[in-house]
């Protein structure tokens, strides 16, 4: 490894295994400091300096308290990883879809990325800058049947992604200006 990452700090929602435990092991690897927050702690603990702080991303004051943590404990936040989410319930045919399961998918998969991206890019804008990654599906862009919950949360941080890339560009260029 090339510990091009040395001295940064990041957080990975839904951390704790698969995509987003990979992408907190690769962040360590390449010599970042790594807040990890998701709903369960991991199965084996990252080791180095990563620290697991228990978040459900579908509750903002959580989310806050994770980015704060990596302020606090690292003294600041270059990387934000929005990977936290969720599929709902499978149902065959959209006509036997309940909705049950509606506010926790777009809590997690759209509340939770707006909440990491805003509370992240508040300190980034203070601080000269930094990376907001928010990963979402192909879900999001092509059609199918079936999660059409999941699919519609997908396609929403899609647009989220890209409003919000143009708002902070300006927001960070007239911030620069002013300092």
């Amino acid at each position: 490894m090339s510990a091009e990452l040395a001295d940064k700090v990041a957080v990975v929602t839904g951390g704790a295994g698969g995509l987003g435990r990979g992408i907190a092991e690769r962040l360590l690897a390449e010599g970042a400091k790594v807040v990890v927050g998701d709903v369960a702690a991991p199965p084996e603990p990252l080791g180095g300096d990563a620290i697991f702080r228990v978040t459900d991303v579908s509750d903002i004051d959580q989310v806050g308290a994770l980015v704060a943590t990596a302020i606090e404990q690292f003294g600041g936040l270059d990387i934000m990883v929005n990977n936290a989410g969720v599929s709902g319930t499978m149902h065959r045919r959209f006509l036997d879809d309940d909705l049950a399961d509606f506010a926790h998918v777009m809590g997690v998969n759209v509340l939770g990325v707006m909440a990491g991206t805003r509370d992240a890019a508040r300190h980034m804008a203070e601080h000269g800058g930094g990376s907001i990654i928010n990963l979402t599906s192909i879900g999001g862009i092509q059609a199918g049947g079936g999660v059409q919950t999941y699919r519609a949360s997908k396609a929403a941080v899609i647009q989220f992604t890209k409003s919000a890339a143009i708002e902070l560009t300006h927001a960070t260029a007239t911030t620069a200006t002013a300092a």
